[in-house]
């Protein structure tokens, strides 16, 4: 197992993680959580069609891999986008996307669990420090905006991370294909969201909304590159290590959000010190067992 190849698949997944929320949260000023997350799986989708041919990927029959593929596809990126996308509405992108970065504890126990993974005490180390940040991040209500109940949002968003990291690891065993495991997964996902989009939005968009659904489709196609090197990660990595490198990235949305949502968005020295702690457990967190031995 190849920790460079481990660390630049998750930290590149990240990135894209990040950059994604950003134009998530732009679009999320005219259009409704749901439809916004249709919008962002089609983008995915489109992605990963156009990407299909060029990498000459191709689809064995007869997988029954394909049903855990399947299965992780509706949690992750289906619950867990349209969780996200409300805990984003609720609180903001600086506070949603650091909760959500919890997903590597209930990772982890799943992986130990089910798969027998078995984690050194720094890696546990470092899920705990994830925990002591989302402490922090919710210790106090700045100006009365959000309430802590709505921090239940992104939690689901966690826990449908960590479900669903579980499913695309037991769907992608056995499967050399990539990409085209992940294009099956963001297929279901894309069935489950634009079925409840459409069962849940009935009102046509205006054209302002259709103009902000733009910032959808972007965060999409930068979701779909993330998912394809989040799926790369995890054919490389244990679930306990990929998942505090994904989550890296609200290091990166809280930096983004300083810089380009400040008249948006209030981020307080517990948010900035909160994600700084959770990334520091998920670094911890992703060392191989020999790193400490």
């Amino acid at each position: 197992m190849n920790l460079d190849i481990v660390l630049l698949f998750g930290i590149s997944a990240a990135l894209c993680n990040a950059c994604a929320d950003m134009f998530a949260r732009s679009g999320l000023q005219r259009i409704s959580a749901f439809r916004g997350a249709a919008i962002i799986v089609g983008g995915e989708l489109l992605f990963l069609s156009v990407m299909l041919p060029v990498f000459g990927s191709s689809f064995p029959g007869g997988n029954a891999k394909y049903l855990w593929l399947l299965a992780a596809g509706v949690f992750h990126p289906g619950l867990f986008l349209i969780f996200f996308l409300i805990g984003i509405e609720k609180i903001g992108v600086s506070r949603a996307a650091p909760i959500k970065g919890s997903s590597p504890l209930l990772g982890a126990l799943l992986g130990m669990i089910f798969l027998q993974e078995r984690p050194t005490w720094v890696h546990l180390a470092g899920l705990v420090m994830v925990v002591g940040g989302i402490g922090l991040l919710t210790s106090r209500n700045p100006h009365g905006r959000w309430k802590r109940a709505d921090t239940a949002w992104p939690a689901a968003a966690a826990l449908s991370f960590g479900a669903g990291s579980l499913l695309w690891r037991k769907g992608l065993d056995g499967l050399p294909d990539p990409l085209a495991a992940t294009f099956v997964g963001v297929l279901a996902s894309f069935i489950v969201v634009g079925g409840y989009a459409m069962l849940t939005t009935r009102t046509a968009p205006s054209s302002a909304a259709e103009s902000k659904g733009m910032y959808f489709l972007i965060s999409g196609l930068t979701t779909g590159c993330g998912m394809y090197l989040y799926v790369r990660a995890l054919q490389h990595g244990e679930i306990y290590r990929v998942l505090p490198l994904v989550q890296m990235s609200p290091l990166f949305t809280v930096a983004l959000s300083m810089l380009f949502l400040r008249r948006v968005e209030k981020v307080t020295w517990e948010v900035a010190a909160g994600a700084v702690i959770t990334v520091t457990g998920a670094v911890l967190a992703a060392f191989k067992p020999w790193a400490f031995s």
